[in-house]
């Protein structure tokens, strides 16, 4: 029963990562600073290790990754349960799908089944966008933000990905983030 649960959630989460952006925009959906913030703080030990999988072959065994990364993501998995709640909300907002029944399921899936899943979708999502030649600039943007403490840097990342992530020429942008009110 637990096995087939898990097949279920592994093919809904599947299903889940592939439209979600586009639904989201199409349905104008959009997502609040808070959810982003709650989003970002909630993968990035998850988006941490996507990129040291990535990047390991390509980077020196005495650099930052390597040395002191697996001790560094740890300080944001510390703040993984108090993000959930909104990083929830948030990823089931971008994984909305036409399907009710199935979007309903998604949503009564218990966390215990359904984060694991959630952080080694973006885990892969992340490692699998990276081009070697990416990763020594990587790397050295996580070593640069590393003495800051973990919400500072979440609270950081919220910040810039909210402020870059603008339509721009007409195209519309990345995530759908709601305008905030003036």
């Amino acid at each position: 029963m637990k096995l087939s649960r898990t097949i279920f959630a592994t093919g809904a989460l599947i299903a889940l990562a592939q439209a979600q952006v586009a639904h989201a925009a199409a349905n104008n959906a959009c997502l609040s600073e808070a959810e982003v913030g709650g989003m970002i703080s909630y993968a990035l030990p998850s988006v941490l290790d996507g990129a040291m999988k990535a990047c390991k072959p390509h980077l020196s065994s005495s650099g930052f990754f390597a040395t002191r990364g697996s001790a560094f993501a740890g300080q944001y998995a510390a703040r993984k349960d108090t993000s959930w709640p909104i990083a929830k909300n948030a990823f089931l907002k971008l994984g909305g799908t036409k399907d009710a029944s199935l979007n309903n399921t998604l949503k009564a899936l218990p966390d215990s089944a359904l984060q694991p899943f959630v952080e080694a979708m973006v885990s892969e999502m992340v490692g699998g966008e990276i081009k070697p030649d990416q990763c020594t600039a990587i790397e050295r943007g996580v070593r640069i933000l590393s003495p800051l403490p973990a919400e500072n840097t979440a609270e950081l990342i919220t910040f810039v990905v909210v402020l870059a992530d603008k339509p721009k020429n007409g195209k519309p942008s990345s995530l759908p983030i709601c305008k905030a009110a003036n």
